[in-house]
């Protein structure tokens, strides 16, 4: 068993990165709150080491690779998406009224969450009208065409 399932995960770690020239620091002064715990260590490490022997950053590039493909074909086809980007799995879908003047679509952000909760599809808005979607990285492609064709159905009826 690991460590944090032996301890109930949820272990919070605390780190500090940055270029040498900007890690000259007086002691002290890099101090964090959860930094250095040796049992939040050792499971971060089980973690890094469980996503190098399953390959999931492969796995997360050509499943982004694939949801940003996806949506660039619903984005020909349904008018109120302004835009969509993302890098890996963290993908944002910008709903605009119109696209000439981006002006935010809130109101369809709204809905579009709400239907998509119904229907089963966990997705979550960010600023004023871009929906995000931050699937795990385990998730299979299977399950992504799942949660892909909720949305474009809820896209295409809220749009109208």
């Amino acid at each position: 068993m690991s460590i944090a399932k032996a301890i109930g995960g949820g272990l919070p770690l605390g780190i500090l990165l940055g270029r040498s020239e900007l890690m000259e620091l007086d002691a002290g002064s890099h101090a964090s709150t959860f930094g250095g715990n040796p049992v939040s260590c050792e499971a971060a490490l089980i973690v890094i080491d469980e996503i190098e022997k399953r390959r999931l950053l492969e796995k997360v590039t050509l499943n982004g690779e694939y949801v940003l493909k996806r949506l660039k074909e619903f984005q020909e086809k349904i008018e109120k998406i302004g835009d969509v980007r993302g890098r890996g799995l963290m993908i944002g879908i910008e709903l605009v009224k119109d696209r000439k003047s981006k002006e935010p679509a809130t109101k369809m952000l709204e809905e579009v969450l709400v239907r998509c909760w119904k229907r089963g599809l966990a997705i979550i808005g960010a600023g004023k009208s871009v929906i995000r979607i931050c699937p795990p990285l385990i998730i299979e492609r299977e399950e992504l065409d799942i949660g892909l064709d909720i949305l474009e159905a809820v896209l295409k009826e809220t749009e109208k």
